[in-house]
């Protein structure tokens, strides 16, 4: 073993300057507003279009501030993919929405997603379009099939229980989310205000659709 004399002015030097250098907690708050204002942009631009110093720029900070968090464009976009595909999933699978019967549970999990995208448009419209978009992860794509697997379980016990169609689960989802993507489009579009009554009618139409 080798000793190394180092003065205590030395010492003092290197641990301020190692303090100096560790990189700060990123802020929730901020984090929002970029995802926010990327999902925003998208929207306009599409993601081919989509320019990080715009996206700062909407967030209200600088460039740099935003390379802090995210030190691209595909790193950015992808992170919140899969942080809004959370969110739905816990929604979609928080137990006050498990009920006795396969029916009110499905139909308490239609309208908590049919809420969310009425409420949070933008992050319906984003998710949407990246799925398709060719940027999304190979990690980040299995992470979400992960995440969904509660989700298609509660559809196969419905077909089990020859309550469902017995079509592919990802039809089947894909039918769910469809239909309210377009409702929720053709009602942004267009100004409407959908009141309980016409709510219901949708669901009842989308249950029409995969009830056996």
């Amino acid at each position: 073993m080798i000793a190394i004399a180092v003065s205590e002015e030395i010492f003092i030097f290197v641990c301020k300057t190692e303090s100096f250098i560790m990189p700060k907690a990123k802020d929730p708050d901020k984090a929002k507003a970029i995802h926010r204002a990327a999902m925003m942009l998208v929207i306009e631009t599409g993601f081919s279009g989509l320019k990080m110093a715009d996206v700062a720029k909407e967030a209200g900070m600088a460039t740099g501030t935003l390379y802090i968090y995210y030190k691209s464009k595909d790193e950015l976009i992808n992170d919140i993919y899969l942080e809004t595909k959370k969110e739905i999933i816990a929604l979609l699978t928080n137990p006050n929405l498990v009920t006795e019967t396969f029916y009110t549970a499905y139909r308490n999990r239609w309208f908590a997603y049919f809420n969310y995208c009425l409420k949070n448009p933008e992050k319906m419209l984003f998710v949407e379009q990246f799925l398709y978009s060719g940027y999304i992860e190979e990690s980040i794509y299995n992470q979400v099939e992960e995440l969904f697997k509660p989700l298609n379980q509660f559809l196969l016990d419905g077909q089990k229980n020859g309550l469902v169609k017995q079509l592919d689960i990802e039809i089947l989802k894909a039918q769910m989310e469809g239909a309210i993507h377009e409702i929720i489009k053709m009602t942004v579009k267009r100004g409407k205000t959908l009141d309980a009554e016409l709510k219901h009618e949708c669901f009842n139409m989308a249950w029409d659709s995969v009830k056996q």
